[in-house]
């Protein structure tokens, strides 16, 4: 049986990189920290494509992979590929729609605990100036305060539900939710 070659154009977690390795059925071919003209040589004969946001695959990449069957975009957005392009060619396109889902409402639970809380100053306070005024770091307590959410989809309403817990009123918007 022919190995399919999988070119990985873009730093993924070492964890995929694992996976792909693992499989026998895989040629995988690590290609993140080439030029494009390189890049473009590598992918001639490629299956498949792997990439996040720092490779474009435009008519150019396109063009050049004569074997590519699928492009997987390794995150949500696929705003670097040509849709259009690879579905002419017969290319699959593919996303993770909730690759980063997680990461992006724990990190804005994050910033709204750091925010109420005033980490980013009490610590730039302590940390320059040697002195602790705790009467001027308080901050305020994320219970009862009304958090806004434009965009109630994977992440606003994960949001949400974390900003419950902390006895938020949660006020949404989404201009594809109906009803």
């Amino acid at each position: 049986m022919e190995k399919s070659k999988v070119v990985v154009c873009d730093h993924i977690h070492e964890a995929g990189l694992d996976l792909l390795k693992a499989d026998e059925s895989i040629n995988m071919v690590f290609a993140a920290d080439i030029d494009k003209t390189e890049l473009l040589d590598v992918i001639a004969d490629a299956d498949v494509a792997i990439t996040r946001s720092s490779t474009d695959v435009d008519a150019k990449f396109i063009a050049a992979a004569k074997n590519m069957k699928a492009i997987v975009r390794a995150g949500v957005g696929v705003d670097n590929v040509d849709i259009e392009g690879c579905s002419k060619e017969g290319i699959i396109v593919m996303n993770v729609p909730t690759a980063n889902t997680i990461a992006a409402v724990e990190l804005t639970m994050a910033h709204m605990l750091s925010c109420m809380r005033m980490f980013p100053y009490s610590h730039d306070h302590l940390k320059n100036q040697r002195i602790w005024k705790r009467e001027k770091w308080y901050g305020h307590e994320m219970k009862g305060k009304k958090l806004g959410i434009i965009g109630f989809g994977n992440i606003g309403s994960r949001v949400g539900i974390r900003a419950k817990a902390f006895e938020m009123d949660i006020v949404a918007y989404d201009p594809y939710i109906h009803g």
